[in-house]
């Protein structure tokens, strides 16, 4: 048994695109929402939670990317799909912020595991007097000794 779901789960609803663009709109909708609580799981370090996010996630894109790739090869793209782009960058723009925050976590769990492991990270990441992250090379004084 397959925990991924089929491509007849994922089609359309009704099977026709003019329905799929017709839910459209309900499924950006909800893919903002899933995007802002994959962000709080993310925040909390929840990644049961963030796991369970991403099945429905993955089904909105699906469903999206098929309405997406219809659209745009008619002449002239239908109006409401057009209308959707400011809702579907905004939840580009979260995914890439989820992603990020994503790669920060992984980034500070690597650091700590190396340091319990007794490796030199290469550099170290400090704020300067402007609060901007600057990049500076360091050994660790553990080594030095």
């Amino acid at each position: 048994m397959s925990l991924s779901p089929s491509l007849s789960e994922l089609s359309p609803p009704n099977g026709t695109m003019e329905a799929s663009l017709a839910h459209a709109p309900q499924d950006a909708v909800r893919l903002a929402e899933l995007l802002a609580l994959e962000f709080d799981v993310l925040k909390s370090r929840d990644m049961a939670g963030f796991e369970a996010l991403q099945e429905e996630r993955t089904q909105i894109l699906f469903r999206l990317s098929q309405v997406a790739e219809w659209a745009v090869g008619l002449d002239p793209v239908p109006a409401q799909w057009q209308n959707l782009q400011a809702d579907l960058l905004k939840c580009k723009q979260d995914h890439l912020r989820n992603m990020q925050l994503l790669q920060r976590q992984l980034q500070a769990v690597q650091g700590a595991l190396q340091a319990l492991q007794g490796e030199s990270a290469a550099t170290v990441d400090l704020y300067d007097r402007l609060g901007q992250v600057s990049r500076r090379h360091r050994s660790s004084p553990f080594f030095d000794a």
